[in-house]
């Protein structure tokens, strides 16, 4: 597999470990009835700034089509947990992602025996908003081959909820390095996602993540049971060469607090 596909994964299981999570902490959440614990997902690839706080865990995992071994598909799983209040302070989000969930994709690391941390710092001010900044791909395990495909990326995003109608949608834009900008490019490309909410279980998402451009529709079947499904395509303006991807992802978030 090359290296924007293995990064991708890598970021795309920190994200739905994380997303259900986002969903039950965050103060636009909260606007929710006491009961819903069912949330679509935000975004599929690009960062989001609202995240976990204490007592917010979350699982997940990714999978992704790819000309990257027999399988033609690979896959990554996670873990989130956040430390302190985004409502007061500030809280810190720490996710860790171990990739190849398929097996060996040609680096020699099989499941389990690579993966990398993600850590991000948020906090939300009024008017359904936060603010955050990031990095992925610090504490690598694996093989040099691997750790070299996905170097540390720093990013910083702003999120925020807004009416339409009797929806809603989520915006975010930032910015962001290395995996979220050209391939051997230096500095920072801009980032983004748009998510329109048809209920607080249903949403249609668009994003560009500072190289691709993906679609997705996310849905929590479940109205009391913290379950998010997100089921999208990559990669939609075909570029580095590469094709348009199937991808899917689902999390799982518990608040114990």
């Amino acid at each position: 597999m090359n290296g924007h596909k293995k990064s991708i994964l890598v970021a795309g299981a920190l994200m739905m470990a994380s997303a259900p999570v986002w969903a039950q902490s965050n103060t636009a959440a909260s606007v929710a009835a006491s009961d819903m614990k069912g949330f679509a997902a935000p975004a599929l690839q690009a960062p989001v700034a609202f995240g976990a706080r204490w007592g917010s865990v979350g699982i997940g995992g990714y999978g992704q089509t790819c000309d990257c071994n027999k399988d033609d598909a690979d896959g990554s799983l996670g873990v989130a947990f956040g430390l302190g209040d985004p409502d007061k302070y500030a809280a810190l989000e720490v996710a860790v992602a171990s990739s190849s969930l398929f097996g060996d994709h040609g680096s020699g690391d099989s499941f389990g025996e690579a993966g990398s941390v993600g850590l991000k710092l948020h906090t939300n001010v009024p008017g359904y908003a936060s603010f955050a900044v990031g990095v992925t791909g610090i504490g690598k395990w694996g093989s040099k081959g691997f750790k070299d495909a996905n170097p540390a990326s720093v990013y910083a995003v702003a999120s925020k909820m807004v009416p339409v109608g009797p929806f809603a949608a989520v915006l975010n834009i930032g910015i962001g390095n290395e995996l979220y900008n050209e391939p051997g490019e230096d500095g920072a490309n801009v980032l983004g996602s748009a998510a329109f909410y048809f209920t607080q279980q249903i949403s249609l998402l668009a994003e560009y993540t500072g190289r691709f451009t993906n679609a997705a529709v996310s849905v929590a079947p479940f109205r009391t049971f913290p379950l998010t499904i997100t089921l999208g395509a990559t990669n939609l303006g075909e570029r580095y060469g590469g094709d348009v991807e199937f991808a899917g992802s689902i999390g799982l978030g518990f608040a114990f607090n």
